[in-house]
């Protein structure tokens, strides 16, 4: 029998989705049902009806697929399929007459889902890059909202949002930075002598600049600059166990229990010596996974408590409660700290700034490792991660660019690979939830 084209769809994603096991009936069957919805979600868009919730049929279909395989079959898509939306008040009347149940939805909503499918193409065409990631979140409750449902390696039976990757640059920084504030240990003006520095005799640690640095600077400048002495000398004011505890506190090390299969702990780095502490304060040893940077940020956008990331949640009744990691106050300036690292120069991040939304974030490059741990010439990973608005967080957008293929001064650059993606993605995810 010849296979339809939703079958073959089905396939085709099964295989970024190796883990993910389905017989052939079960295939039939759920192909059957999505050629219904998206039947129902074409002729309701040629009515011009329910655009805006349903989004594009491509996203649609993405999320009816994951809300068919990946959970039982009382879980639904948050987002309505087509026949839920084609009936009458009648069957409103008769839900409401019906007791509450803990019915479960996706939290993935198909608006942001295309907004993050349309970004992901645009950087392919221009850039060719050897994976992409991208995931968006509402840090207050930890639900996951968009992200690539696609994988670097077909063979990999690990999803990416989940695969602990070495160098976590974009968020370890953040950590270490609300470590410091936490234990009273940073001021924003307070200075220090930027360039290079040598922690212990024969170990040096050099800002990126080649170890010229920018003279004698603030603390804040620091961070705008993305100084990596600044980093290593705040991580001097806290001993190894103290910075360890705020790792492994804000999630690091640990599964999130996030409902994606096969997540990896990713790993604490060593920080026997000072120098080992420094490298770790701003992001070089270590693994961590794309999620565990998500729920971590999080903590610091919604105030300090740490989320457990999920795509799934209670219909009725239920409200998401995370486990707090640091004061409030605390949150709040390192969120001032962050928006003023996108908002002002001389901040690397001004690239991420939006016209209507203060953004607060930050940039990671780190170079890509071979199976041996060393560095590979000339190729880069470019991250992101950033919230807003920063006063009030409503979304957090993670980005993370691998060994895009561009010109030498760019991949230096590295703002011009992310930006757009994050930008796009954030500013019309915002604008679609006011309108909402």
């Amino acid at each position: 029998m010849t296979s339809s084209f939703e079958e073959k769809e089905i396939s085709t994603m099964l295989q970024s989705f190796p883990s993910l096991q389905m017989d052939e009936d079960k295939r039939r069957e759920i192909a059957s049902h999505i050629r219904q919805e998206k039947e129902l979600l074409i002729q309701m868009k040629r009515r011009k009806k329910y655009a805006k919730v349903i989004g594009g049929v491509a996203a649609s279909f993405a999320l009816l697929f994951i809300g068919y395989q990946w959970m039982p079959l009382e879980v639904t898509p948050s987002v309505p399929s087509a026949q839920q939306m084609n009936t009458g008040e009648s069957q409103k009347a008769q839900a409401a007459e019906t007791p509450p149940q803990a019915d479960m939805v996706l939290t993935l909503d198909s608006q942001i889902q295309e907004y993050v499918e349309e970004a992901i193409h645009k950087t392919d065409k221009a850039y060719q890059p050897e994976n992409m990631t991208v995931i968006v979140t509402d840090p207050n409750t930890g639900e996951i909202l968009g992200m690539n449902l696609r994988k670097q390696d077909a063979n990999d039976r690990v999803p990416d949002i989940v695969k602990a990757k070495p160098d976590p640059v974009a968020a370890f920084p953040i950590v270490t930075l609300a470590a410091a504030i936490e234990e009273g240990k940073y001021k924003n003006y307070e200075t220090y002598e930027s360039g290079t520095y040598e922690i212990t005799p024969g170990k040096f640690i050099k800002d990126h600049n080649n170890g010229a640095g920018w003279g004698q600077i603030s603390y804040l400048e620091g961070i705008q600059r993305s100084s990596n002495i600044a980093f290593a000398k705040l991580s001097e004011q806290l001993t190894n166990h103290s910075l360890q505890q705020y790792y492994e506190r804000f999630g690091f090390g640990a599964k999130t229990g996030t409902e994606q299969i096969n997540e990896q702990p990713g790993k604490i780095p060593n920080m026997d010596t000072p120098y080992d502490k420094a490298m770790a304060a701003y992001g070089l040893g270590g693994s961590a996974s794309a999620i565990q940077q998500v729920a971590a940020v999080g903590a610091i956008a919604n105030g300090g408590e740490l989320m457990k990331p999920h795509v799934t949640r209670e219909e009725r009744n239920h409200i998401d409660k995370g486990r707090r990691v640091i004061s409030e106050e605390t949150a709040k300036q390192v969120r001032e700290v962050l928006e003023v690292v996108v908002k002002n120069k001389p901040g690397l991040d001004t690239a991420f700034s939006i016209k209507e939304y203060a953004v607060a974030g930050r940039t990671g490059i780190v170079g890509k490792r071979d199976q041996q741990g060393n560095f590979i010439e000339g190729k880069y990973t470019y991250s992101f991660i950033g919230f807003a608005p920063s006063d009030d967080p409503k979304l957090l957008v993670y980005i993370s660019v691998d060994n895009p293929n561009t010109d030498l001064w760019v991949r230096l650059w590295g703002q011009e690979i992310v930006a757009p993606p994050f930008k796009e993605i954030m500013e019309n995810s915002l604008q679609y939830l006011q309108e909402r």
